[in-house]
């Protein structure tokens, strides 16, 4: 039996079929148009790609790279989430954090799409977003959050008590110590003095002022650090030494911090107190660098950040027979750098004066400051001088000379 339709029903059908064939040679012409297109294009690309290369501009031809994949595969495609993030971290070696915090932040939303929340390259993305922001922006949280996210991917994928995490336990505290965001700020309140000023016993009142800063924040995060790595020993025996100096820096960080806290303001430390705190620190420091100078080959970098921890106690301690012996062992000497800002001032002809005093210094005591990105420059357009000072023990009393000594002896260690 034959079935019967209305003619407007069939007309639908037709109509119906009629666009799906439409869409399917529309769809294979689209294809065919744009694997012609991407084979022009692509040869095009990588020419640029090269010459950017060639001429030492990553992020450029990088940018040539992820333009042509998003168009070719789409922008979530994983070859193009990659590709993003590469090209974020370009910009991050380049010096410009702004952009690659947002480059990096669209890579992270389009890995999520591609790979899911914690697939992927999530967890170098998040530790690479943290770092940019702190390069820039003043907020801790901000980039707390994207640590403590990539923290918690490695938690979700078994890796908690590995190496793996410790060390990104500790490239984080790094991270928070040299990039000032730990440093904090002042609090006022009436104080136990306003009730007496109220009923007219105090000729005169100022409210109370408390300091507080957020070295606790980066504390956490070395003391969990420094319990894995006990779990961790039969992997790497010198993990625990790694840590502690860690540690070491982050609470002589903080005892510098609380010593420059002004008089009168509640959480500031006295000198009896830094000494003790630098005292503890320092045996810590000497027991790591004991343990770690079993294999200095493989631990060189870990024994400098401790020679330099222990120099930065020397100078905040004032201790200058500790500076002398470090000098005699060639620790200084091969340890330690200070930023300009702790000089008095440097001459345009690379004369350093100090207070009542001023001599040329050997130019192996001075060395380029390199930053990422355009170097500063003053009002005429050269780039500034930004040496560091090493003090190479050319001389006694050159350390405290630039340190505002009011004078200073020259006497060459022999």
């Amino acid at each position: 039996m034959r079935s019967t339709y209305p003619v407007g029903h069939l007309s639908a059908i037709l109509a119906a079929i009629i666009m799906g064939l439409a869409c399917v040679l529309a769809a294979d012409t689209a294809r065919a148009l744009q694997a012609e297109v991407s084979a022009a294009d692509e040869s095009t690309v990588m020419a640029s790609y090269r010459a950017a290369m060639a001429n030492g501009e990553e992020s450029v031809a990088l940018k040539y790279l992820l333009d042509f994949t998003e168009k070719t595969k789409g922008e979530n495609a994983p070859a193009t989430v990659k590709l993003m993030h590469r090209y974020g971290s370009s910009l991050y070696k380049d010096g410009e954090y702004r952009e690659a915090t947002e480059v990096l932040k669209e890579a992270l939303k389009r890995s999520t799409v591609a790979f899911g929340e914690s697939g992927g390259e999530a967890f170098e993305m998040n530790m690479n977003i943290g770092y940019s922001l702190s390069q820039w922006s003043p907020s801790l949280s901000s980039r707390m959050k994207y640590f403590d996210r990539a923290l918690e991917i490695l938690r979700e994928s078994g890796e908690h008590e590995t190496i793996a995490y410790v060390t990104a336990l500790i490239n984080i505290v790094v991270n928070l110590m040299d990039n000032d965001g730990l440093s904090g700020g002042y609090s006022m309140s009436l104080g136990d003095d306003y009730e007496k000023y109220n009923e007219g016993l105090l000729a005169s009142y100022s409210p109370e002022q408390e300091y507080y800063n957020h070295f606790d924040k980066a504390e956490k995060y070395v003391l969990e650090a420094a319990e894995l790595a006990k779990k961790l020993e039969n992997e790497d025996e010198f993990l625990s030494a790694k840590t502690a100096i860690a540690q070491a820096k982050l609470n002589v960080m903080e005892t510098a911090d609380l010593m420059a806290v002004p008089s009168g303001v509640r959480g500031r430390i006295n000198t009896s107190t830094a000494r003790k705190r630098n005292d503890l620190e320092e045996d810590r420091l000497t027991a790591a660098v004991n343990k770690l100078s079993e294999d200095v080959g493989n631990n060189d970098l870990f024994l400098t950040a401790a020679n330099k921890t222990l120099m930065e106690i020397a100078w905040l301690d004032k201790d200058e027979e500790r500076m002398l012996a470090m000098c005699a062992s060639g620790t200084l000497n091969a340890a330690t750098e200070y930023h300009p800002d702790r000089l008095y001032r440097i001459a345009e002809d690379g004369t350093v004066l100090a207070p009542n005093f001023s001599f040329r210094v050997s130019t192996n005591i001075f060395k380029p400051h390199r930053t990422r990105g355009e170097p500063e420059k003053d009002k005429d357009g050269n780039p500034v001088r930004k040496p560091y000072f090493i003090p190479v023990c050319v001389d006694g009393q050159l350390m405290a000379a630039l340190i505002n000594a009011p004078t200073v002896t020259i006497e060459e260690f022999r």
